[in-house]
């Protein structure tokens, strides 16, 4: 006669102890919870950098400096969900070219770019908020021959920009929920950067360096905490959408 082990199978034990803890990650993040494995890559772009300084404001603010520290605190934000991975174009201070930027982007297969950079002026008024994409309604005739998949090759940006359009309106609205500045709006661009890389992409511009209060807020560190949380909660909206499938096929697959 042989005896009923009354103890639970160390196996059964360690998939239950799996599962229990699975579910209170899950329960954590609304991003979590979603069953699709697929993991979004998200390129951080700080604009300028080394010998590039960008703008400067009166009080020796330059741009490349707080663009790195913005792309830095949104990187922060981004990598506390597990299903997105950020991605820098530079991670300190050292001249990078807007090619290799675009390089940079597309090897390493990128699902969003979002380039950081500050307005300047000659004159000190407020520049506010405006975010920048690329349309085919923009695009100068290329003096190239040289064609991928029947789209010039300096016009990548071809098979996006209609997504690239709704990325910048959902981080235009977040941004203005947060910061409260004027708006320079959501605008067309044919920006050298944008055109080439093979993901929807937005140039964000914020504030003025020549605006004494524009250039003070965007030197603190809690100001900047907003402005990336607030970019952080666009690109979960953008994410959520598209994984509802409420976005549509990407151009190039209509």
């Amino acid at each position: 006669m042989t005896h009923r082990n009354e103890h639970p199978k160390p196996l059964v034990v360690l998939v239950f102890l799996v599962l229990m803890v699975s579910v209170v990650v899950l329960g954590t993040s609304p991003l979590l919870c979603r069953a699709a494995a697929k993991v979004l890559t998200v390129i951080v772009d700080p604009g300028h950098g080394g010998r590039d300084l960008g703008g400067r404001g009166p009080d020796g603010a330059v741009e490349k400096d707080i663009t790195l520290a913005l792309a830095r605190k949104l990187v922060e934000k981004l990598r506390e969900d597990r299903t997105v991975r950020p991605v820098l174009t530079r991670r300190d201070d050292y001249t990078i070219s807007l090619d290799d930027r675009a390089g940079l982007a597309n090897n390493r297969g990128g699902d969003l770019l979002i380039s950081l950079h500050l307005g300047n002026s000659f004159r000190p008024v407020p520049l506010g908020i405006s975010v920048y994409y690329w349309s085919p309604a923009t695009a100068a005739p290329t003096g190239s021959n040289a064609f991928i998949h029947g789209t010039p090759w300096d016009q990548e940006q071809h098979s996006y920009w209609e997504r690239s359009r709704l990325l910048a309106e959902l981080v235009q609205q977040d941004l203005l929920r947060t910061v409260r500045w004027q708006t320079g709006g959501v605008l067309q661009a044919n920006l050298y950067l944008l055109r080439r890389v093979q993901m929807p992409a937005i140039v964000v511009e914020l504030g003025s360096l020549s605006h004494v209060r524009e250039s003070a807020e965007l030197q603190k560190p809690v100001f900047q905490e907003a402005v990336a949380r607030a970019l952080r909660e666009a690109i979960e909206r953008y994410w959520e959408m598209q994984e509802e499938k409420m976005l549509g096929p990407d151009s190039e697959t209509q």
